[in-house]
């Protein structure tokens, strides 16, 4: 079976570090047979929450180091984007992400297949030009708080239904849950390095 590889390098000029892709469906089945087993609980909305939680405290960690000037910094690793690009596209991304998420586990798909993410970050960052972070970061607790009830509500039949992801690869539930977490790291690495001493 082949592997599914899921990669956020659709998102615009973004440089993130190689992250391990998510299990198969079918690894996911067996590992939880081995835990059962073992006498070990399996409990796959537990380690993605966890997943989830642990991105959604990093990147909040770089937005509290975010001086009231810093926010016009340039994003080394986003051409043309700012700080409060980066999140204009965090918490639009996030709240697109709860959408998608709740349609995959109901068995409605995920994003069209022509979805064109350069073009829909492009529009979601003109329109939000003068929101104030103060706004955005809490729309992106509201969103990432909304994205943890759902995932509660969830059962493993719709973790495993399919859809199109909005990196461009078709994928489960599950691995869209995976690729929010993924790709709040890969910001939060750049917003680090939009804030990072310039070499002397």
């Amino acid at each position: 079976m082949k592997r599914l590889e899921i990669s956020v390098a659709a998102f615009p000029g973004q440089s993130v570090k190689a992250v391990r892709p998510p299990a198969t469906c079918a690894e996911k089945r067996l590992v939880g047979r081995t835990a059962s087993l073992r006498g070990v609980p399996h409990d796959r909305k537990t380690a993605i929450r966890e997943d989830l939680v642990d991105a959604q405290q990093a990147l909040l960690g770089a937005l509290d180091e975010v001086a009231p000037d810093g926010w016009s910094r340039p994003s080394p690793n986003n051409e043309g984007w700012s700080v409060r690009d980066l999140l204009i596209h965090l918490a639009t991304a996030e709240a697109g992400f709860v959408g998608t998420l709740r349609r995959m586990a109901a068995g409605q798909g995920g994003v069209p297949a022509d979805f064109d993410p350069n073009r829909w970050n492009a529009g979601q960052v003109r329109r939000r030009a003068d929101a104030a972070a103060e706004q955005l970061r809490s729309e992106l607790e509201t969103a990432h708080g909304e994205m943890l009830a759902l995932l509660d509500g969830l059962d493993d039949a719709a973790l495993d239904r399919l859809g199109h992801l909005s990196s461009g690869e078709d994928g489960s539930t599950e691995d869209n849950f995976r690729l929010v977490a993924s790709h709040k790291r890969g910001h939060t690495q750049d917003v680090r390095a939009a804030l990072a001493p310039a070499p002397r």
